[in-house]
């Protein structure tokens, strides 16, 4: 994304906020889903009274939705909307213990990458002010949140968040490689596969749109969700290939899947690139497994545990897909540029 090629941006230091770094819990994403809602509304002031019900409420559902919210043994302020879940806590006294343990840490941890302040700031914190404590909105988050990303920032949000519930629901986050994480075309999602059935978890646009930085894989091209030109699901080893006797690795499995505009989408077709482009997937997946991403052992048992054998892995991949696929498809002249060979 742009912000690790060192084009700082309002909205790609946002995603980086919120697709990197550690998850020790959900707070992260139910405080940028408030702020994103509150500075779309043009106010530059909010009370932490103000913020809280719509950040409980936030905490709430996602509790119903999955019990574990967080890696820590307990939580105060989790307990208390598991306890407003249970009918045991009104909705007054909620906001009041919200005020008082919800915002503890997640407004100092909130605008850090890896233990420094992100390049952006997005509000300044007023919760010492004793007139009227909360955050004043700088003018950065109040145009990134009435800007065209905003949609997608809110969906890449709500798309990590079921990512990192479905880890730790699944003891993927504690190595267990299995079940598979695969691609359902018929429902766009990805789905957690098991002996018993296949659970939808997330839809895959708004999964990986955030890692793209909103541009299509081939030709990196902004796509705009609105307009008819993107983005597609695209497999870059085509699916074609489960057709013949293919015995690489599973081509629906997030490895092989990118985000493209239709027009490259219609032009690819069932070939693969060439290998030329080859290394942006592995960077890709590289950046991917070195985020955090919630489901990174799967994407390690899918394509290695080391750069090395992940490289190994899709060269013999490609290799492989190109002999029974002979045609391959070159991308838009200078979208990348190639550091490696395949």
């Amino acid at each position: 994304m742009d912000y690790q090629r060192g084009v700082v941006t309002a909205e790609s230091v946002w995603r980086a906020i919120v697709l990197y770094g550690s998850n020790s819990a959900t707070y992260k994403f139910a405080f940028g889903t408030t702020l994103l809602e509150v500075a779309a509304t043009g106010r530059s002031r909010i009370t932490l009274e103000e913020l809280a019900p719509r950040y409980a409420d936030l905490l709430c559902q996602a509790l119903q939705r999955q019990p574990r919210q967080g890696t820590a043994a307990r939580s105060r302020f989790l307990d208390a909307c598991r306890t407003f879940n249970a009918g045991e806590l009104d909705r007054d006294t909620l906001h009041q213990r919200t005020v008082q343990l919800g915002f503890a840490n997640v407004i100092d941890a909130f605008p850090q990458l890896s233990g420094n302040p992100a390049p952006v700031r997005y509000y300044e914190d007023r919760r010492k002010n004793s007139a009227a404590p909360g955050l004043v909105l700088r003018d950065e988050l109040l145009a990134l949140a009435g800007s065209v990303h905003a949609p997608d920032l809110d969906a890449e949000t709500a798309a990590r968040w079921r990512l990192v519930e479905t880890a730790w629901a699944t003891g993927v986050a504690g190595a267990i490689l299995n079940p598979a994480l695969v691609y359902d075309p018929d429902t766009q999602h990805l789905v957690l596969q098991t002996k018993q059935r296949r659970k939808s978890v997330t839809g895959v646009v708004a999964a990986l749109n955030g890692y793209q930085d909103g541009r299509c894989a081939y030709c990196n091209q902004l796509m705009a969700q609105d307009t008819g030109s993107g983005p597609v699901v695209e497999h870059v080893l085509p699916w074609k290939l489960l057709t013949r006797r293919w015995d690489g690795p599973d081509v629906d499995a997030v490895w092989n899947l990118v985000l493209s505009c239709k027009l490259c989408n219609d032009t690819k077709r069932d070939q693969a690139p060439h290998e030329a482009w080859m290394p942006w997937l592995e960077q890709r997946n590289n950046d991917l497994i070195e985020s955090r991403h919630p489901l990174r052992e799967v994407l390690v048992a899918q394509t290695g545990d080391t750069a090395a054998a992940r490289h190994a892995t899709l060269q013999r991949a490609y290799q492989r897909a190109t002999e029974l696929l002979p045609a391959v498809w070159t991308p838009p002249t200078g979208a990348h540029t190639a550091s490696l060979a395949i």
